[in-house]
């Protein structure tokens, strides 16, 4: 037969199949769809890697935009309403959701239908390609009919199923999703036979009779053996108990004590453990403003004055909000109840600020050049000059600002360590660009006393160009600049003996160690972590115990993961403990949402969570290659929580420990309410900027020096997308390796120098590195930044410039200063600095090493590498290892730390990288090395250009930005 005939024959089957199968669960099917829970319009898929997220909650917004809800790469920012998971559109058929070559279920579904349609008889492997998307329909819509068949009361058409008995009725059958003997028989009790439909489920699930109830050739049950009754009691000597899989050497050490500090907010006095370092390194931060009207003084100052001036107002918005905000979370939260998830709610995002804080936030904007009386009939419209972003809890019981003896004009000395120590990520885009994390505000005094105290933060930003911006909150972390010490772990190695006389299995030998832990330290429960990315498993698991209320002791292995956490009681989990339900909701582990797009991820988990007393984890350890015991090069180890204050990752990006735990269900749920906004800047002809020209050069600026480098100072501008005739047409450049993420061409012979500021960032950073990374990269939060697609802006200083330098103007450089090499220094993020500088250095000559030529170093002191392995102690060492620089045959230049907005390892957030940035600042540069500002420059793009969507490896625009400050001081005479 020639294969094109086997090919017909085949297809022939697989349309056959199709017809047989639609026919059949027709009514199901448009039953199943027409009252699938709704997902909010804005989710439908918009491309291959991005799908949208409800992640706006400004009713202005909505409107303005709802003709372009359907358009673009990403996210669309306006939902429509204060809601989420609200929508009226039906969801995406999950059968163009999956991808189908690395679906498990999907297989078993293949070899579903061989047994039941035995007439196609395709090969397994020809049954996986045209199969497959049949398959994995039959197994929503059967399982969909399980759900109504469970619901559905008896009738009088049965179905029958091992009547005469079964072997094992909790022996689970294959291919029926993790269904036993006895729940198919639970099944077809409420079958309907005179249902065309009913029939069908009913033959299938039929079909498994030969498995829960075998019968020989004349159709007899072959029953197991009689069970022999028991002799009467005899007064014999009982039994030795079978040995024990294993024997570990432990013994419960009664002098280690439970932490009583680590998950205390306050202190004795009231205070917020960590708000006063929190307030300084912040206030180093923030953003500087040209005017002199500067409504912070120096740090170092006892006290500080504080603007008050648009209080009143932005009470009246606050107070105006609150319903929309009060139901926008209750509606959040009603998500993941619906779905047995109440633990993912109250540890990352909105929910997590709404039980340990009490607040619910809202977003209110307001200008300095808008009189009071116009700014009801203005909304949305302001005057260029400086701008204020309030973030300020409306539910108004949490107490912030420190005592009533604060007057209008001045603080007490420590009125901010009344404020958590909460940080969030604003950014205001538009022509252009604002971003950095706001700081706390305190009301007047004559404020109401329900407001005077009332917890509130600003941004404060100064556009000059006029346009449209969007104002965008995020949650990040609380605490975050909560140092480690990894001593304090203490780690112990554990000692065990294999026992038994037969051949087990690792994954017996480790649940035996675990078991046998818990039963001589006399915890009566314990669960596994399964953690994100787990290079560190030692630190790491140490890490989630001291971050999980009432852990008392970790170890690795696991029961079936790296490592367990083990508690007194069940109800001590307090992470994982229902409190008003009064039940532990475990976690199961037959779900993933790397086969979801994100608006189907609460429905499907709805879907398949069936059991009250279950929350599903977003992945499924079978669908990912992880390292398993014993291989997990590390010893067999146990430990303690740290006693000592930590930090908490509350955002939605990815998280070392809560990414495959504890996920976002939406990847908006960290956005703080009203953002979306929309505000439009007006300017006065008079200040109106006379050339927004990339290509030009503003007279009064001076040229930026390495002094300028400080935090806080500049922003991002955009500019016109240069014609192709001045820049050539845009093409991918293949040619060089590095960091693997797209990267237009660049000539700096055949194009102006400015021409390198030409990106796609749409198409940038979908390309994963790293292990797991393709499970949830689609799962992403996307800001109108990266929808735009194309880019042409320059970061820019206030009151300087940086020179964008040609070729041949490098090569003079090169000359002059007599530089015979450029040396990068790092670890990840030193790769991707390479790869721009290779493509900005193309066709340089560097001049032959000699006794007097240069040499350049370009260092990025493997952060974030040493974010996540030290102390602060540990890093401020290794600065102090570091020599003096002769600037007359060398010249050193560090870049600083990134603005993070994920904790892809344990202690890798924004604030650290800020801190450890300061002391890098404060160590170096008087020795002769020269700071490149990165933090500043990476913060608007932390979330849309970032490679993997990792929220730690931020390329693009910023890496072209801190390349192009380093040529412009290396090359300044």
């Amino acid at each position: 037969m020639s294969r094109s005939s086997s090919f017909r024959r085949l297809l022939f089957a697989f349309y056959t199949i199709l017809a047989i199968f639609t026919f059949a669960y027709w009514e199901e099917i448009q039953t199943f769809y027409n009252n699938s829970p709704s997902s909010p319009s804005s989710l439908v898929g918009a491309s291959e890697q991005v799908t949208k997220s409800p992640d706006s909650t400004d009713e202005t917004a909505a409107d303005n935009n709802a003709s372009s809800s359907s358009t673009g790469n990403g996210t669309n920012d306006n939902s429509g309403d204060n809601t989420i998971g609200e929508g009226t559109s039906p969801p995406l058929l999950f059968c163009s959701t999956c991808n189908y070559l690395n679906d498990t279920s999907c297989n078993d579904r293949v070899d579903y239908l061989l047994r039941h349609f035995p007439d196609s008889n395709p090969t397994k492997e020809l049954a996986q390609q045209n199969l497959m998307k049949v398959g994995h329909c039959i197994e929503v819509v059967l399982d969909h009919i399980m759900e109504k068949q469970e619901e559905a009361t008896t009738t009088d058409g049965q179905c029958t199923f091992c009547e005469q008995g079964m072997i094992d009725p909790n022996f689970i059958v294959p291919r029926t999703s993790g269904h036993t003997c006895g729940q198919l028989r639970s099944m077809v009790l409420s079958v309907d036979e005179n249902n065309r439909n009913g029939t069908h489920l009913c033959s299938a699930i039929q079909k498994e009779e030969g498995v829960c109830c075998p019968k020989n050739k004349d159709g007899i049950f072959i029953a197991p053996p009689p069970t022999t009754p028991p002799p009467s009691p005899q007064p014999t000597t009982p039994s030795p108990t079978p040995p024990a899989v294993v024997t570990v050497n432990y013994k419960k050490d009664l002098n280690v004590t439970m932490p009583t500090q680590t998950h205390n907010m306050r202190n004795e006095n009231g205070t917020f453990i960590g708000a006063s370092e929190w307030y300084h390194y912040w206030t180093i931060a923030k953003n500087v403003k040209r005017s002199n009207n500067n409504n912070y003084n120096n740090t170092d100052s006892s006290q500080s004055y504080m603007d008050h001036s648009h209080d009143d107002y932005v009470l009246s918005r606050v107070k105006a909000d609150f319903e929309k905000a009060i139901e926008h979370t209750r509606k959040m939260k009603s998500r993941y109840e619906e779905v047995n998830a109440i633990p993912d709610y109250g540890v990352r995002g909105l929910g997590w600020i709404e039980q340990r804080l009490g607040m619910v936030l809202t977003v209110a904007v307001v200008g300095d050049n808008d009189a009071a009386a116009d700014r009801e009939e203005s909304m949305g419209m302001l005057s260029a000059g400086n701008i204020f972003i309030f973030i300020v809890d409306a539910v108004g019981d949490m107490k912030c600002g420190g005592n009533d003896n604060n007057s209008d004009e001045t603080l007490s000395d420590n009125w901010m360590e009344y404020h958590p120590p909460l940080t969030m990520w604003v950014r205001a885009n538009g022509p252009e660009i604002f971003a950095g994390t706001a700081l706390p505000h305190v009301f007047a005094s004559s404020s109401s006393p329900g407001d005077r105290h009332r917890c509130a933060w600003r941004y404060e930003f100064e556009p000059r160009i006029p346009g449209v911006y969007s104002i965008y909150v995020k949650a990040l972390t609380f605490n975050g600049f909560a140092d480690w010490n990894k001593d304090l772990c203490k780690v112990k190695k554990l000692q065990w003996e294999n026992e038994s006389s037969e051949d087990v299995g690792d994954r017996q030998i480790q649940a035996a160690i675990v078991n046998q832990l818990a039963e001589k330290g006399n915890f009566s429960h314990h669960r596994g972590l399964m953690a994100f990315k787990n290079y560190d498993q030692l630190n790491s698991c140490c890490e989630a115990c001291t971050r999980s209320q009432g852990c008392r002791m970790w170890s690795i292995p696991g029961e079936i993961d790296e490592c367990e956490l083990y508690f007194d009681r069940i109800e001590d989990d307090i992470d994982f403990w229902d409190s008003d339900m009064g039940k532990h909701l475990g976690r199961d582990r037959t779900y993933s949402y790397a086969q979801q797009k994100v608006s189907d991820f609460p429905v499907a988990r709805r879907r398949l969570g069936r059991r009250n007393d279950r929350r599903k984890l977003a992945m499924n350890r079978n669908e990912i290659n992880l390292p398993t015991w014993p291989k997990l090069g590390v010893p067999d180890s146990f430990g303690y929580p740290r006693e000592e204050p930590v930090l908490d990752f509350i955002g939605c990006g990815w998280s070392n420990l809560k990414s495959f735990e504890s996920p976002c269900h939406y990847p908006s749920d960290d956005l703080i309410f009203g953002s979306g906004k929309r505000i439009e800047i007006t300017v006065d002809s008079k200040d109106q900027i006379a050339d927004v020209s990339i290509a030009s050069k503003v007279e009064e600026k001076k040229a930026c020096s390495v002094e300028d480098e400080s935090f806080g100072n500049g922003r991002w501008v955009k500019y016109p997308f240069p014609d192709d005739s001045v820049c050539m047409p845009v093409e991918r450049d293949l040619d060089n390796g590095g960091f693997s993420t797209y990267m237009p061409k660049y000539n700096g012979t055949s194009m102006p120098p400015f021409c390198w500021h030409r990106d796609n960032i749409d198409r940038c950073c979908n390309v994963c590195g790293e292990m797991g990374c393709r499970f949830i990269v689609t799962h992403r939060w996307v800001s109108d930044l990266r929808q735009s697609g194309k880019w042409f802006g320059r970061w820019e200083n206030y009151d300087c410039f940086y020179d964008d330098l040609s070729s041949a103007e490098i090569q003079q450089c090169i000359d002059r200063k007599n530089i015979s090499n450029i040396e990068v220094k790092g670890a990840s993020v030193k790769q991707m600095l390479h790869r721009y500088i290779e493509q900005k250095l193309n066709g340089i000559q560097m001049v032959k090493p000699t006794a007097f030529s240069r040499n350049i170093v370009l260092d990025t002191l493997k952060m974030p590498h040493v974010v996540w392995h030290d102390a602060v102690k540990e890093f401020g060492n290794k600065l102090d290892a570091y020599g003096e620089i002769n600037n007359e045959t060398s010249e050193y230049y560090f870049v600083t730390g990134f603005y993070f907005s994920s904790e892809r390892e344990p202690h890798v957030v924004v604030d650290r990288s800020l801190q450890f940035s300061n002391l890098a600042w404060k160590k170096l540069t008087p020795k002769g090395y020269k700071m490149i500002n990165a933090f500043d420059v990476t913060a608007a793009f932390t979330y849309d250009s970032d490679a993997q969507n990792d929220g730690l490896h931020i390329t693009g625009p910023p890496i072209r930005a801190i390349l192009t400050k380093f040529f412009h001081h290396l090359c300044q005479e």
